[in-house]
């Protein structure tokens, strides 16, 4: 079974990228067999895309796609005075240059240092050009020094990577594009080329994602959602058959009743007045489901479509969240928020340090640093006391300015657990971790001494956060604290000084430049 000891192999990769993807791959599995289950799961959400696909198709819709990228220029077009408003909400979309890379002797000569042979700096030069022009994609440029150069597909990435570094430090440039943030926003565009060559009422839909850039996402705001978006075009649309329409297609999904409430500010790409919430009764409340109105004939007539068009709106994301009872969008929609929830002992088991001794000899001067900080963590500066000391090293205690005591008042804070926070008290309580802040930071302290060979020394002052007393959680577990809006709660002066000090044997000198 391969478990990949991943610390170590990120460690080794940032040392030498090459040389570690080369070696990694012995780590990887061969001739196995592996039996998947006789079916797989669905997703809720694209169960409920195809649904109201098959509820719009069967109420007489035609489905399209809509372009998923669109001008700014088009949102003002729409939007008019409130595109502002609108386009903060969006994601521009940016590009990186392409640079011109010059190919000089000396580049030349690292490059055929890389590979260890000559090159030929005419084709070299030819290639990174025709990269600059476009005519080499960005994905097709390795493989093509792979083959114009002769070369392995390593030496092609290390020859980027070490004599074409500014590659790597380009910096995007925005551009008018934008991700669609409304799927109104492509329906116009649509709208406009089929008027001409259809006939009336032309009835679309579409399902597919719409991009916000909300400020965060949490319980009920997603950057990327769904949308099932129906338009009608008719000379004789009016709101009133949009309610119709609205009410038979939500009666599709189980929602027997409806209402519908006037919004007190219009959208500017709809006709004043024409905006309307639409509601659902389930479970005994009134639920927000959707958003429908009539389209501005300003807006319409932006883009030169000559006939009333009626739009509604429906949020995929919220209508699964309604029908599946889901109390948090991301649990029904990501993998990653939908994993088993973290008691309060799971938590207080996940904290670990970060350094930590590896030996038996490494523990007991850890143990020995603790209680001698206890012992005379009130005694008054200036102070020094001996922590630890063997044949191999010395470590103090130490504190040099006037007055101040030796540990700080948080020094022997314990760290808890409790109702799904990590917090600190003065004695034990909630459930305890074992760890108090002294103790944390004296295992640190003893990873630097067992294996010391130079005088050096560690001090930790204020505490705000879990790695100031060389603490750590795993990703999930502190995404499951995130996501339970509890806090991690440690802080406090420490103003801790730990002096460690290796004795050299007996006749041991230190080499002054050979």
């Amino acid at each position: 079974m391969a478990v990949f000891d991943v610390t170590s192999i990120q460690a080794s990769a940032k040392t030498d990228f090459t040389r570690t993807w080369l070696a990694t791959a012995s780590l990887v599995p061969r001739n196995t067999s592996v039996n998947l289950p006789p079916r797989g799961r669905s997703h809720p959400v694209r169960d409920l895309m195809q649904r109201s696909r098959e509820i719009l198709l069967a109420r007489g819709f035609d489905e399209i796609e809509n372009p998923t990228i669109l001008s700014d220029a088009d949102v003002a077009k729409q939007y008019g005075p409130e595109a502002l408003v609108i386009l903060d909400r969006a994601f521009y979309l940016a590009q990186l240059p392409r640079p011109e890379i010059g190919v000089s002797t000396q580049r030349a000569q690292e490059v055929e240092k890389i590979v260890g042979r000559h090159i030929d700096v005419e084709e070299l030069g030819s290639i990174l050009r025709a990269y600059k022009r476009g005519d080499i994609e960005a994905d097709d440029l390795i493989d093509t020094l792979m083959k114009r150069l002769d070369i392995a597909d390593t030496q092609a990435t290390e020859i980027i990577n070490r004599v074409f570094p500014e590659l790597y430090q380009l910096k995007p440039v925005p551009t008018d594009k934008t991700l669609r943030s409304h799927m109104t926003a492509t329906w116009f565009h649509t709208l406009a080329a089929l008027q001409g060559r259809c006939t009336y009422p032309l009835a679309l839909f579409a399902v597919g994602p719409r991009y916000r850039n909300e400020q965060r996402e949490d319980a009920h705001h997603l950057r990327v959602h769904h949308s099932a978006s129906i338009v009608v075009m008719d000379p004789e649309m009016s709101l009133e058959a949009g309610r119709v329409i609205t009410s038979n297609v939500l009666r599709d999904y189980g929602f027997e009743d409806t209402r519908f409430e006037t919004k007190s500010a219009t959208s500017k790409y709809y006709a004043p007045g024409f905006e309307e919430e639409v509601f659902v009764k389930y479970r005994g409340q009134w639920l927000e489901v959707a958003d429908i109105g009539m389209y501005s004939p300003v807006a319409l007539s932006n883009f030169g479509i000559h006939h009333p068009v009626f739009n509604a709106g429906m949020g995929i994301e919220r209508l699964a969240m309604i029908l599946h009872g889901a109390d948090d969008i991301r649990k029904l929609v990501y993998p990653q928020f939908s994993v088993v929830d973290f008691s309060d002992q799971d938590i207080a088991d996940s904290l670990s340090f970060i350094s930590a001794p590896k030996t038996g000899r490494g523990l007991k001067i850890a143990n020995a640093i603790e209680g001698s900080a206890r012992k005379h963590k009130d005694a008054v500066a200036p102070c020094e006391f001996v922590s630890y000391k063997d044949n191999r090293v010395e470590v103090k205690l130490v504190e040099r300015e006037q007055g101040k005591k030796l540990v700080g008042p948080a020094g022997f804070n314990e760290i808890c657990v409790g109702e799904g926070s990590i917090y600190s008290d003065l004695q034990p309580s909630g459930i305890y971790t074992g760890i108090n802040y002294m103790r944390a930071v004296s295992m640190a302290a003893a990873a630097l001494a067992e294996d010391a060979t130079e005088p050096c020394e560690l001090q930790v002052k204020m505490i705000r956060h879990l790695s100031d007393l060389n603490l750590e959680l795993p990703d999930a577990v502190r995404q499951h604290i995130e996501r339970q809006q509890k806090k991690i709660r440690v802080g406090g002066g420490m103003f801790v000084t730990i002096e460690i000090r290796p004795i050299r044997a007996a006749g041991e000198h230190r080499s002054e430049g050979g």
